[in-house]
């Protein structure tokens, strides 16, 4: 059995050696991390490190700019919505014909169409000119075209509009496809009708439904038409052209109500002196041949004989 003397010996020896490797080992974790904290550090006289420097500041800022501007598509369009623009700009602009072609060339280069075009140009009044265009451009660029079109002279009137036709968009989808299945039903029952009266009256439901299906159709599609491009209405005016008039809508009140009840008299009017024209000339005819003709032809009363007295 070892002696208390050498058994503490031994502890003494151990705990020694344990302190060795643990500060063997703090000096080697210290300089591996001073090491990289070497490689980071600028040099005193500044070549190399400006550069990783300047690298960095440059590469975050660019990237602090990107997360400060939100991409377009993303400020336009929510995600999974169905979204419908639409726009209205009135621009004086030097030349209305120009102006014209300056918006028929933004347009083509977004991916658009010029919808329609409406061009008034005054014989010798260059200046008086004017033109209306309707412009479908993609939603993504419905803005960046708004303020393209607003450069291009005197910005008069802008007025833009979003409406969400999600819900109307899956409602209409799915009255479809409940149209569909209820079509292939009549089809499948008209090809097990055995009698004539049967196949007559199971393809009237036939086509009934089917022009049910073509309207839902059609709906759908509209939907999509005003959703995948977004209009704009576009007004150039020339400089010593009448800008166009924006009515406000005053549908309730009191003055709104008065101006109706107006204009509904003046139409009474309008129409009672127009039916009164045109029957004025019979009128007169009637009275001119039938006057003298009741004066000859009316019935004479005998005459009365007084009684004696």
């Amino acid at each position: 059995m070892a002696s208390p003397t050498r058994t503490t010996s031994m502890m003494l020896a151990l705990l020694a050696a344990m302190v060795m490797l643990s500060g063997c080992g703090g000096a080697d974790d210290q300089g591996s991390s001073a090491e990289p904290a070497a490689k980071n550090q600028a040099p005193a006289d500044g070549s190399g490190g400006t550069d990783r420097d300047g690298a960095g500041q440059s590469s975050g800022d660019a990237d602090d700019d990107r997360a400060g501007t939100p991409d377009t598509a993303a400020r336009v369009l929510p995600a999974g919505r169905d979204i419908v623009y639409r726009g209205q700009i009135s621009v004086r602009v030097k030349n209305v014909t120009t102006a014209a072609n300056r918006v028929e060339s933004l347009t083509r280069a977004v991916d658009g169409v010029v919808f329609a075009e409406d061009t008034a140009n005054v014989p010798g009044f260059p200046a008086e000119s004017s033109a209306s265009l309707t412009l479908r451009v993609p939603p993504t660029e419905f803005r960046s075209v708004l303020t393209k079109l607003a450069g291009l002279g005197e910005r008069l009137s802008q007025s833009q509009t979003a409406e969400d036709v999600t819900t109307q968009v899956v409602d209409t989808k799915s009255r479809v496809a409940t149209q569909q299945r209820s079509v292939a039903r009549v089809r499948a029952l008209l090809g097990e009708a055995n009698t004539l009266g049967e196949v007559v009256q199971i393809e009237s439901e036939l086509a009934k439904r089917e022009a049910d299906l073509e309207s839902l159709e059609a709906q759908l599609a509209r939907l999509k038409d005003v959703a995948d491009l977004a209009t704009i209405e576009v007004n150039l005016v020339g400089p010593d052209a009448e800008a166009p008039v924006e009515v406000e809508d005053e549908d309730l009140g009191f003055p709104a109500g008065l101006r109706g009840g107006w204009d509904a008299f003046v139409q009474i009017v309008v129409v009672g002196l127009t039916v009164l024209g045109a029957l004025l000339p019979f009128l007169l005819t009637a009275a001119l041949l039938g006057v003298p003709a009741w004066l000859i032809f009316r019935p004479r009363r005998p005459a009365t004989v007084p009684p004696p007295a």
